[in-house]
């Protein structure tokens, strides 16, 4: 993408020889037929438009060359006789100074040809996608024709307004012999494929976000920006998200963001931000990777990552039962998704089933405030108010968030408990050509490989979500993928978070002014989506080994599915459950017998 300069265009200036000769015939067949022939001035060129003129009692025709119009984009003189004079001068001199190929050079990349582009190479990447050495005759005569009125033949206004004036500069160039009679009629008959402004807007979220990254003067020193973004894969989520939104219309829902990141590198490879940018009805172009929205549950892994961390296990027993809590002020008593209390249930299953009752006593137990602190660490700068304010709720989704700041910290599970902020730019060059230094972040471990493996283990446990989201799922994929979704209060958004060894996605799907979606779940909604994207991947990848890499200081035994602890003789049956060393059960099972 091309971003305006502080002149409110874009330009990128280029030689003769990176200029079809097409183009060059056709400038000078439409704007001065004599170019090759006058010193500046054309003064049959003027004799003929005063008579015109004067016999329409007001201007019809102007008589500037080629030359002039350089230096009207130059200096920009008043419109009135002194001035003209004065620029009648300067062409004068500038034909001394230059050659008539470096005069054109200099018209062909000052020029406007509309819709904020400044020269040829800049109008022929927007109107055609290619450089202005591939130009055909009908785009060459298309463009040339352009510099007249860029607003009146503006292609994507008035397209039958600037094909007549590309078929008019066709005729000068047939009557002048610079053309044959075939290269005429083929022109002619030639489509000519304008490109949509929206193709010529890539990735638009993403490119406003990486503008938002790098201050407004240190802009104007900067020629070009490569990133991390990989295009081809971008295409194929948007979509996805466009496909995804377009399905879940009869159930209230306009829009989806996605927002894909290469763990190992912290790379940013894809950025949605809205089923479509160029939507104004539905705030398309409002960021859902940037906005704020409550998480739901998404929060809930590092509630039991903290638990974990205090000595808890994935058998340790929490009662879900009814409780009240206070939150922000007000009393209530929350529920499982499903309306259910389910008794004495083992850490694994209350995370891998979401419930919320579980995850309220989980921090209940390590407190809002270490919870509050490590999401902090996680760079959840949008949780700026205190403990008190978000209470037990926090876990639940009391907070409002952004989908990156939730890939960021889900990546952080995925690296084995090391945090990485995201990284978007591969190289910044100066308008010399020469690449800037570009900072890097140290990372930084916030939680043990093996606190990260067993929390990962459980979010890729389909087994142990089954009670919740019945078994085969949308979520249950057929190699190593952890994922966790989330449904914010009235259904107003969901999510699906998770990752592979290799890729952390994120994926939100709501509506932008708030609006309710018609029972919506992060399964049914953000669910699907994550799952096609995910299967993308590992179809691009494919990966001898994606399995997630088990870490020293952990060990494996069986348990008991009721209490927790060993498994004895008498219990129904045994489970295997895998611990940080330590903090595995000791006693065998006395509940059963």
């Amino acid at each position: 993408r091309e971003v305006l300069s502080d002149k409110e265009g874009k330009s990128q200036w280029v030689s003769l020889q990176d200029i079809s000769p097409n183009l060059i015939l056709a400038t000078v067949a439409a704007e001065d037929s004599r170019f090759y022939e006058h010193w500046g001035i054309d003064t049959r060129a003027i004799l003929r438009a005063t008579l015109q003129n004067i016999r329409a009692r007001k201007v019809i025709s102007g008589a500037s060359t080629l030359t002039q119009q350089v230096i009207k984009s130059i200096h920009h003189f008043p419109r009135n006789w002194f001035w003209k004079f004065v620029e009648i001068w300067h062409a004068l001199r500038l034909e001394v100074s230059l050659s008539k190929g470096e005069i054109i050079i200099q018209y062909l990349n000052r020029i406007p040809y509309g819709n904020q582009t400044f020269g040829i190479n800049a109008a022929s990447w927007l109107y055609f996608d290619k450089p202005p050495s591939h130009l055909s005759l009908a785009e060459a005569a298309l463009l040339a024709g352009l510099p007249r009125g860029p607003s009146i033949y503006n292609p994507y206004r008035y397209f039958l307004r600037a094909k007549k004036r590309q078929e008019e500069v066709l005729r000068r160039m047939l009557n002048k012999g610079v053309v044959t009679q075939e290269e005429y009629r083929r022109a002619l008959e030639e489509p000519l494929n304008i490109i949509p402004p929206q193709v010529s807007f890539r990735a638009p979220h993403f490119s406003d976000f990486i503008l938002s990254r790098i201050p407004l003067k240190e802009r104007q020193n900067i020629s070009s920006i490569r990133t991390t973004l990989d295009f081809e894969l971008q295409k194929d989520v948007e979509t996805f998200v466009k496909n995804c939104v377009k399905s879940l219309e009869e159930w209230k829902v306009t829009n989806a963001a996605v927002l894909i990141m290469d763990n190992e590198r912290g790379e940013i490879l894809s950025f949605v931000g809205s089923a479509d940018f160029f939507d104004s009805h539905h705030s398309g172009q409002v960021s859902g990777v940037t906005a704020l929205r409550q998480p739901g549950s998404a929060l809930k892994p590092f509630t039991y990552a903290l638990a974990l961390e205090k000595g808890m296990n994935p058998a340790t027993l929490i009662l879900d039962a009814q409780i009240r809590i206070r939150s922000n002020g007000i009393d209530y008593i929350p529920r499982n998704y499903d309306g259910k209390f389910h008794g004495l249930v083992r850490l694994r299953e209350a995370l891998a089933c979401s419930y919320n009752i579980s995850a309220i006593k989980v921090l209940e137990r390590i407190g809002v405030e270490s919870l509050l602190d490590r999401l902090k660490k996680l760079s959840f700068d949008s949780l700026n108010k205190g403990a008190d304010y978000y209470g037990l709720g926090l876990t639940l989704g009391g907070g409002e968030v952004t989908l990156l700041e939730l890939v960021r910290a889900y990546s952080t599970l995925a690296r084995s408990g090391i945090f990485k902020k995201e990284k978007i730019f591969l190289e910044i060059n100066d308008i010399q050509g020469k690449a800037k230094p570009l900072p890097e972040d140290e990372p930084v471990r916030l939680f043990s490989p093996q606190v990260s493996y067993i929390i990962t283990d459980i979010l890729a446990d389909n087994d142990a979500r089954i009670p919740a989201f019945g078994e085969g799922s949308v979520l249950s994929l057929p190699f190593a993928c952890t994922v966790k979704t989330g449904t914010s209060g009235n259904f107003r958004d969901n999510w699906a978070i998770g990752y592979t060894p290799h890729y952390t996605v994120g994926v939100w799907v709501g509506n932008f002014d708030g609006k309710p979606m018609r029972n919506v779940s992060g399964v049914s909604g953000a669910g699907p989506l994550f799952r096609d994207i995910m299967l993308l991947l590992e179809k691009r990848e494919k990966r001898i080994n994606s399995n997630f890499a088990i870490p020293e200081g952990l060990i494996e035994t069986y348990v008991c599915p009721r209490s927790g602890m060993l498994a004895g003789s008498s219990c129904p049956g045994k489970i295997k459950e895998i611990f940080i060393k330590g903090t595995e059960p000791k006693k065998v099972c006395n509940l059963c017998s």
